[in-house]
């Protein structure tokens, strides 16, 4: 909320300004070195260029990374040709670099809820039904949704943001079009990729396409070419129900008149995100994983079927409970039948700095997911294919572990629990969490509310990490017979379920019941700790016999790092835990509840920080 497209516009031009200065001062460097004849001077010309560019724009400065690049060839030419290539390497690594940073250096998604568009748009549709060029608002609601959304996307008309009162609304338009301004400040690749978060239905896409549509079309040179907005518009399906059914709110899609024209002009390539945070929110961590990777198959399935090339953009935030853990087997794990010609990971909280955060670290995983590709190509088709057997059974699990994680959720003393003993109410304070603990800052705390990255963190915060396993244990002991036989010979022969199941010991390795046992006497919340704490155990049980190993034994590097941390995190836990036991002390004074809310929240930096995520 506190992002506006002033915010983004500022952000768009320090990049900018920021690889500009980078190119200036290699530009100088490559001038001292290629002073050959033919060359030189087109160097200089380079030089003058970019510090106008940087320092004076006017005529005379680059408008694209294209314009540079090819001044850059000229020279690389002439060096070829009349100099036998000498310090080509030099000029060599420049071009690069400006090959993969652009004019934008790093690339600004825009992302908001559907429900946010749909309030955008009722004000809008209202005003055009006052003029006759929309029908009834209540009866279009009845209509066939293609022929909705036909109607939204053949929209032409001036969207005026001064014909409305809202203020969002206003700041919604403002943010479309800063998308346009800095394509022509960054280029394309600085702001091309718009994200619908909560998406449901196929019209909440269009709803982002035709505002897009409206909002490019008052461009007046793109006006009188009717051109298509330089935009990929993204859906986000985070929920159980939405994992469901995504397969055939793409097919709506594709089928659709207008969205194909659309779909055209970004060459037949369709972003899509899937939402692992949510996911495990709303339906745990086994449902959650499996319903992304059937969902992924439904999708390629679907998408290939329309000439439709799909690359999933995956939502996998630090820990196994927002669907992190080991990225490198998980892509690697992933079959056929998934589109894999390319990916998009979102990487958050400390796990950026821990993983990117130095030249050798970025270097070693940059790496590792590249070799996950190749992996993934070279391995045996038995590691990355399952037959319908398997999948029948991993459903079955799933769908098990599901009801044992709904059944803790829909306990009436899960979001007090939360509310009342977590450090879930300082997530807010503590700037860390990218956006609010809660979506309704003015109501009442509902699970439904919730952010991901503060459910997840306060849990972590706990030591109890149940988004990372709940129902998992109970899902294989109701397995008997048969079953039990397959899912064991599953975790042998399947790379994609015994990555799963490895990423969730990660979670309860990183649990400590003993630091939260106080509560199993607690009045109030006494049952609930105990529930928690026997699906832990049960799940460390059924996982140590499925493995045939104690927890996270087969992986001792991450064995030896979580337990090297944890020196540091169990005692920052006991003073939090402390902190939340004064504040809830009646004798406690006001002073002193702001000393002890103090002390949790610096604790929470520390145990964050020493996990190496934020959640």
């Amino acid at each position: 909320p506190t992002v506006t497209s002033d915010t983004t516009l500022e952000v768009a031009q320090l990049l900018n300004r920021s690889v500009l200065r980078g190119y200036y001062r290699e530009i100088r460097e490559v001038r001292r070195r290629l002073t050959f004849s033919g060359v030189e001077e087109k160097i200089i010309e380079v030089d003058r260029r970019i510090y106008s560019t940087l320092f004076e724009p006017g005529p005379d400065s680059y408008h694209t990374c294209q314009e540079l690049l090819a001044d850059l060839q000229e020279a690389r030419n002439v060096l070829i040709e009349e100099h036998s290539g000498l310090f080509l390497d030099i000029l060599d690594r420049f071009i690069l670099k400006i090959k993969v940073f652009g004019f934008y250096f790093a690339s600004i998604d825009i992302r908001q809820d559907s429900r946010k568009h749909d309030e955008v748009w009722n004000p809008i549709l209202a005003q055009l039904h006052q003029r006759g060029s929309w029908p009834d608002l209540a009866e279009e609601l009845n209509e066939p949704e293609q022929q909705r959304i036909s109607r939204l996307l053949r929209l032409n008309f001036t969207l005026d943001e001064n014909d409305y009162a809202d203020p969002f609304l206003k700041e919604t338009l403002r943010s479309i079009r800063a998308i346009f301004d800095i394509q022509k400040q960054n280029g394309e690749a600085g702001c091309h990729r718009y994200i619908i978060s909560n998406c449901q239905c196929a019209y909440h896409v269009a709803e982002v396409l035709s505002l897009a549509q409206l909002v490019y079309s008052d461009y007046e040179e793109n006006w009188k070419d009717n051109a298509q907005p330089p935009l990929d518009i993204v859906p986000l399906f985070e929920t159980i129900d939405d994992l469901k059914s995504c397969d055939s709110v793409m097919e709506t899609l594709y089928t659709n008149p207008e969205y194909l024209r659309h779909l055209r002009s970004r060459n037949m390539a369709q972003h899509i995100m899937l939402g692992f945070s949510d996911g495990t929110k709303d339906g745990g961590y086994l449902r959650a994983n499996w319903s992304i990777y059937r969902a992924k198959e439904a999708l390629t399935r679907i998408s290939r079927q329309y000439g439709v090339t799909v690359t999933f953009f995956d939502g996998r935030g630090g820990p196994p409970g927002r669907g992190g853990g080991n990225n490198v087997m998980y892509y690697a794990a992933q079959g056929k039948d998934i589109e894999n010609k390319g990916i998009q990971v979102t990487i958050q909280g400390q796990t950026v700095s821990s993983t990117y955060g130095t030249l050798p670290s970025a270097q070693f995983n940059v790496e590792r997911l590249l070799v996950a590709g190749l992996e993934n190509r070279m391995s045996s088709a038995a590691s990355t294919t399952m037959s319908e057997e398997d999948m029948h059974a991993i459903d079955a699990l799933a769908d098990s572990a599901y009801k044992a994680y709904l059944e803790l959720k829909n306990d009436p003393s899960f979001v007090p629990y939360l509310e009342k003993k977590t450090a879930l109410r300082w997530y807010g304070d503590s700037n860390i969490a990218s956006r609010p603990t809660k979506r309704n800052a003015d109501a009442g705390l509902k699970f439904e509310d919730l952010r991901a990255i503060p459910f997840v963190g306060a849990w972590a915060q706990m030591k109890q990490n149940v988004p990372g396993y709940h129902g998992v244990g109970s899902a294989i002991q109701a397995q008997g017979g048969a079953e039990a036989e397959q899912i064991k010979g599953l975790y042998e022969r399947s790379l994609f379920f015994r990555t799963l199941l490895d990423n969730s010991m990660q979670a309860l390795k990183k649990s400590n019941f003993d630091a939260t046992r106080y509560l199993s006497s607690d009045p109030e919340f006494g049952a609930f700790w105990k529930k928690l704490n026997t699906e832990f155990e049960l799940t460390t049980r059924q996982l140590e016999l499925l493995s045939g190993r104690k927890v996270l034994a087969s992986n001792p590097l991450s064995l030896k790092s979580i337990e090297l941390r944890e020196q540091i995190v169990l005692p920052l836990i006991a003073i939090q835990q402390y902190a939340l036991q004064q504040i809830e002390n009646d004798n406690t004074t006001d002073e002193m509840a702001e000393v002890y809310r103090r002390m949790a929240l610096r604790a929470m930096f520390g145990i964050i920080n020493a996990a190496r995520n934020a959640a």
